[in-house]
């Protein structure tokens, strides 16, 4: 039984040191350029329906309409890894953290300055992801390709919109004013990606990320003629949107 217990022992020692010899810890930065699709890049309803602030200029948008007409955005990216030596190419697992920002579109933008709104909605999406990438380095010398997954959670932050005061010059009445204060939401979000890297230090890749189904909730704030502030909340039943991307990324390796 001692004996058994010491060859064990042995074997344990034997294979983590020659795991340890393989294994490299990297770490990554990433920038990255992302084109919204699905629900995210929809355009709104311009109709009647919307709330406005200056008449005949529809906006804000509010919650039926808040998570879409999202152009193209910017991103940075963090990855802690480790790759393992599997004799047929390189397994990475990985832990990442991203974070995207996207503004409305140029056209939508337009609608709010004509409408002297004082807020215009701003996306932000920080995915947190595990996953796994595996690399073949047994074609070229300095051109790695790989290929990845992750899954993990993304919390959505959307910025207050509306918030107008706009008064008319000849009553001097203030017109009722709207302003929605959204709240974060979380959804279980994944990413799938495919490129090479190019030496040791830097890679591209093309990626998709869906960011799931996340809940529009908020706070509004109405202001009337006299400049009376009522809130209301809206808790029941909010809106949903489905959040995508596809990524181009450019990494740098450590």
């Amino acid at each position: 039984m001692k004996r058994t217990v010491k060859v064990m022992g042995l074997a344990v020692m034997f294979i983590s040191m020659a795991l340890g010899t393989q294994a490299q810890f990297r770490q990554s930065v990433f920038f990255n350029v992302n084109a919204p699709i699905s629900d995210f890049a929809s355009k709104v309803n311009t109709g009647e329906n919307r709330n406005y602030c200056v008449p005949g200029q529809n906006v804000p948008l509010g919650y039926t309409e808040m998570g879409k007409n999202a152009s193209i955005g910017f991103g940075l990216g963090y990855r802690a890894s480790y790759r393992f030596d599997v004799g047929y190419g390189m397994v990475a697992p990985y832990v990442q953290a991203d974070f995207f920002w996207n503004t409305i579109s140029s056209s939508l933008s337009k609608e709010y300055s004509n409408a002297r709104s004082d807020n215009k909605p701003t996306y932000f999406n920080v995915p947190l992801m595990l996953g796994a990438s595996y690399l073949y380095d047994q074609l070229w010398n300095d051109i790695t390709p790989y290929a990845e997954f992750g899954i993990g959670l993304d919390a959505m932050f959307i910025t207050s919109e509306g918030a107008c005061h706009w008064t008319d010059e000849l009553t001097g009445i203030t017109v009722n004013s709207m302003k929605y204060s959204y709240k974060p939401s979380f959804a279980v979000a994944f990413s799938l990606g495919i490129g090479a890297y190019f030496g040791r230090h830097v890679s591209a890749g093309i990626y998709y990320y869906g960011l799931g189904n996340h809940s529009i909730d908020y706070t509004q704030k109405t202001v009337n003629q006299l400049g009376d502030i009522s809130r209301n909340y809206y808790l029941a039943n909010p809106a949903t949107r489905n959040i995508g991307s596809f990524a181009l990324r450019l990494g740098f390796h450590f």
